[in-house]
C-alpha cells in the first residue's frame, strides 16, 4: 500500500483495506489457541486448568515484545505520514535491537519468579506442574514472540497487514499438526503445547524478516550508530512502556479474576472462564483488526497534519465495530453453552464457561469504544492514558467490585461475571470522553500552528 494513499484514500476503504487481513489473521491466531485448549482436554483436567492459570503469565511475557511493536507501528506512521522515510527506517531498525535486549533481561528475571507468580492464584498439585511447564518452554522461546511483533510493527505502519495474516494462516495449520505430535506422539503434556508454539513462532520469525528485508531499512535509516540508536531506544520506550505496562495489567487482572474464582467456584470455573475467553476473543477479532487499521491511518494522517481524517478514522472504527458486535452478540449468546462444550465435557466447567458468557455479551460494544479510543491515542503518540485506564479497570476496580458483589451481595462467582460488565462500561465511557478531548486539543494546536505559519510567510514576504 503507498503512503499517499493514507493521507488520500477514503478512511472506511482504508479500513476496511487493512483491517480485514489483520482481523483474518488474528482468527487464525486464535483458533491456533482454540486448538491448544482443544487438545489440552485430552491431557486431563488438570492440564486445562494448567493452561488457563498460565494465561496471565503468557500475557506478561509477551508484553515487552507487543508494546515494542506497537510503538514501532505507531512512531513510523507518524515518520511516514510526515514524508520522513528515513526516521520511519530508522525506527524499525531501532525497535529490533531494542526487543532482543528486552527479552534477555526479562528471561534472567523471569525464571526464578514463575512458580510464585502462579502460586499467587492459589495454585497447586497436578494444575500448578502443568502451568508451569507450559510457562517454561513459552519463556525460552520470548526472543521470537518479541521479534515478530517488531517485524509486524514495521510492516502495519506501511499499511501491510497481510504479510502478518499470512505468517498466522500458516502457523495455525502448522501447529494443527504439531500439537498432537508433541502430546501423544512423544508424551510431553503442555510442554508439548508451548513447544509447538514456539517453532511456529520462529517460523514466523523467518518469514517476517524475509518480508522486511525487501524494505532496505539499514540503507534507508541512514547512519546508524550508538548515539542514534540510544535516541531511537529512548523514543521507542516512551511510547512502548505504557503499552506494554497495560498489556501487564491484563495479565494481573486474569490473576485477580482467577483469584477470586478459586475461592468461589474452584478449579471448574477457572477451566470455564479459561475456555469461554477464547471463544469471546473469536467474536472479538473484527475489533482487533480494526484496532490495527486505526493506529496506523491515526499515525499516519497525524504525521501528515490531517486532523479532519484522524477524527473520520475513530468515528469510523466505531461505527464499523458497533456492526460488528451486533453480530457477534446474535451468534453468541443464543449458542453459549454449545461454545464451552467444545473444549470440555464436563457439565461443571461448560455451566461456568456459559455463565460468564451471558454476561460478558453485553460487554462486546464496550470493548468496541475502548479498543477504537486506545487506537486513536496511540497513533496520537499519546500511550500515557493507555496505562492509567488499564490500571483503573484491571488491577484498582476489580478487587473491590468482586468483592462488593461476591462477599457483601453474596453473589460469588457470579459476581465476578457481573463485575467484568460494569468495569470495562465505565472505562469505555471515560476513554471515549478523554479521546475526544485529545482530538480537540489537538485540532487546536494545528489551528495555532497554522496561524502562525501563515504568519511567519506574510512577515517575510
Amino acid at each position: 500500500m503507498k503512503t499517499n494513499d493514507m493521507l488520500q484514500a477514503p478512511v472506511s476503504k482504508l479500513l476496511l483495506r487493512m483491517a480485514v487481513p489483520a482481523a483474518t489473521g488474528l482468527f487464525f491466531n486464535t483458533m491456533f489457541n482454540v486448538t491448544d485448549t482443544f487438545y489440552t482436554r485430552f491431557i486431563s483436567p488438570d492440564a486445562l486448568a494448567g493452561l488457563g492459570l498460565s494465561f496471565p503469565v503468557y500475557l506478561i511475557l509477551i508484553a515487552v515484545g507487543a508494546g515494542l511493536g506497537n510503538a514501532v507501528q505507531a512512531l513510523s506512521a507518524n515518520a511516514l505520514g510526515r514524508g520522513d522515510e528515513e526516521k520511519g527506517a530508522a525506527l524499525g531498525v531501532s525497535g529490533l535491537t531494542l526487543a532482543a535486549a528486552a527479552v534477555l533481561v526479562l528471561m534472567l528475571i523471569g525464571f526464578p519468579l514463575l512458580k510464585p507468580a502462579i502460586g499467587l492464584m492459589g495454585a497447586s498439585g497436578n494444575s500448578l506442574g502443568e502451568a508451569l511447564s507450559y510457562s517454561r518452554v513459552i519463556l525460552a522461546g520470548l526472543m521470537f514472540f518479541a521479534l515478530n511483533a517488531s517485524l509486524n510493527g514495521i510492516l502495519s505502519a506501511r499499511g501491510d497487514t497481510a504479510s502478518y495474516r499470512n505468517f498466522l494462516i500458516i502457523g495455525f495449520f502448522a501447529n494443527l499438526a504439531l500439537d498432537p505430535l508433541f502430546i501423544f506422539v512423544f508424551n510431553m503434556g503442555t510442554a508439548g503445547i508451548a513447544l509447538a508454539t514456539i517453532l511456529v513462532q520462529l517460523i514466523g520469525t523467518i518469514y517476517l524478516g524475509f518480508r522486511v528485508r525487501h524494505l532496505q531499512l539499514r540503507k534507508n535509516s541512514g547512519k546508524v550508530g550508538i548515539r542514534e540508536t540510544a535516541k531511537e531506544w529512548r523514543e521507542l520506550l516512551s511510547h512502548a512502556v505504557p503499552v506494554s505496562m497495560n498489556v501487564m495489567t491484563v495479565a494481573l487482572g486474569v490473576f485477580v479474576i482467577n483469584y477470586f474464582l478459586m475461592r468461589y467456584g474452584a478449579d471448574a470455573a477457572v477451566a470455564g472462564y479459561g475456555a469461554a475467553i477464547r471463544i469471546e476473543q473469536v467474536f472479538l477479532l473484527p475489533i482487533m483488526g480494526l484496532n490495527t487499521a486505526v493506529v496506523t491511518l491515526v499515525g499516519q494522517n497525524n504525521g501528515a497534519g490531517r486532523l479532519d481524517r484522524v477524527r473520520e478514522s475513530w468515528y469510523r472504527g466505531q461505527l464499523f465495530g458497533v456492526m460488528v458486535m451486533t453480530v457477534g452478540f446474535l451468534c453468541l449468546f443464543p449458542l453459549r453453552s454449545f461454545w464451552v462444550g467444545l473444549f470440555t465435557p464436563d457439565a461443571d466447567v461448560i455451566a461456568a464457561g456459559a455463565g460468564y458468557l451471558s454476561v460478558e455479551v453485553f460487554s462486546m460494544f464496550s470493548y468496541v469504544f475502548l479498543n477504537m479510543g486506545v487506537a486513536t491515542l496511540q497513533g496520537l503518540r499519546k500511550p500515557g492514558f493507555i496505562f492509567i485506564i488499564g490500571l483503573s479497570r484491571q488491577i484498582i476496580l476489580p478487587p473491590v467490585v468482586f468483592y462488593l458483589l461476591g462477599d457483601v451481595f453474596g453473589m460469588g462467582v457470579w459476581g465476578v461475571w457481573w463485575g467484568l460488565f460494569i468495569i470495562p462500561t465505565l472505562a469505555a465511557a471515560v476513554t471515549v470522553f478523554y479521546t475526544r478531548h485529545r482530538l480537540t486539543m489537538a485540532e487546536k494546536q494545528g489551528q495555532i500552528s497554522s496561524m502562525e505559519e501563515k504568519k511567519w510567510i506574510k512577515e517575510e514576504q
